[in-house]
């Protein structure tokens, strides 16, 4: 049972036992290409609410005063000694609806703001029209069957649950609280009483905001976490996508040899511009270059084993000289690589072979 212990919890929890690994950094960056990111929906409400109803608590008594003077102005008018026109009682009806709409594109601007703002900050100003493209997976039977019973639905079932509880509890107590002075403000004037009505409203939606704001400060650790889970990959998931981004290990090997068959095939034809191979004698083979314009000798050619064997073959197939100097042999080969220039630690010995190779020629001659 200890073995199967995680798949038990992976199971109790909705979840594909198979997908075992972290995303990768790949499939992160598909994921937010494709709009799926973390971010939680409540906490964006909240700050709107909070937002919406403080612009109201704020304006909305400047804006009420006004409205009363404009009203006040006009009822004036109609019943006072001199008439108001029809032209001026509807220039007073048209300031009033504008100063109205005004305030409420600015109230509906704020509340926007305050949700957009948030959620901008939650996904790290990501805008990505792939969401917006219709996925048939959305209206694919099954797969609603499968989200059904997910551990994310339950989750928002309970939640939707609980802010239904909060918020019923807030206005219940609210009520309460203010139940006892409503007859009292059926005897206030009109001003007074719309004053202690807004300050009820205001102060319910501020309770209210601030609970779903608690629960969407929870709600972003939940939603990271689902986040974080729903791209956990299994682990062939891992090693296909490390193929894709990599390749094929076996065809990255077969490429890997034909490189090398190039390479080796370009320092044997490099063999016929060698002046000299200095051998181990039988282990290792170096063929060295030097003409009058280049500033030093360089290693054209080296190798061990077959390697070695071959350039020793090809150097009698160009008439190269072949030397045994064992020292020199493993120094050239383990510290200088095809087509450098020999250290200056190693003319002398270099040079006193050339001389060598030079002299055999001159006897020749």
């Amino acid at each position: 049972m200890k073995k199967t212990n995680g798949i038990w919890i992976d199971l109790f929890v909705f979840a594909d036992p198979e997908k075992t690994e972290k995303a990768t950094p790949r499939r992160r960056k598909k994921a937010r290409e494709e709009g799926n990111v973390s971010q939680s929906p409540d906490l964006n409400m909240a700050i709107s609410l909070l937002s919406v109803s403080s612009v109201v608590y704020f304006t909305f008594a400047g804006l009420y005063h006004s409205f009363t003077k404009i009203f006040l102005v006009i009822t004036t008018g109609f019943n006072g000694a001199a008439a108001m026109s029809i032209p001026q009682a509807m220039h007073y009806l048209a300031f009033a609806f504008s100063a109205a709409l005004t305030w409420l594109l600015a109230v509906m601007f704020v509340g926007l703001l305050g949700a957009a703002l948030p959620s901008m900050l939650q996904t790290r100003f990501l805008f990505s029209l792939k969401a917006l493209i219709p996925d048939l997976n959305k209206i694919n039977p099954i797969e609603g069957f499968k989200k059904m019973f997910s551990l994310r639905t339950v989750f928002e079932f309970i939640k939707s649950l609980i802010k239904m509880i909060i918020i019923a509890y807030i206005g219940y107590t609210s009520i309460v609280q203010i139940w006892p002075n409503l007859f009292s403000m059926s005897q206030s004037s009109l001003e007074a009483s719309s004053i202690a009505l807004g300050n009820f409203i205001y102060r319910l939606l501020m309770e209210i905001g601030l609970a779903l704001l608690a629960i969407g400060i929870l709600d972003i650790y939940y939603q990271r976490w689902e986040y974080e889970r729903s791209l956990r990959m299994t682990k062939k998931e891992v090693k296909d996508e490390a193929k894709d981004t990599e390749g094929n290990p076996l065809i990255k090997n077969k490429q890997r040899q034909k490189m090398m068959l190039l390479a080796r095939s370009r320092m044997m034809q490099n063999i016929q511009n060698a002046q000299v191979v200095v051998t181990n004698p039988t282990h290792v083979a170096v063929a060295i270059e030097y003409k009058e314009d280049m500033n030093a000798p360089k290693v054209v050619a080296k190798g061990a084993g077959e390697v070695a064997e071959r350039i020793k073959s090809m150097a009698r197939k160009y008439g190269i000289p072949i030397l045994r100097n064992p020292p020199l042999a493993r120094d050239l080969f383990k510290s200088v690589e095809i087509g450098e220039e020999i250290p200056s630690r190693l003319y002398r010995l270099v040079a006193e072979l050339l001389v060598t190779v030079y002299k055999m020629k001159n006897n020749k001659v």
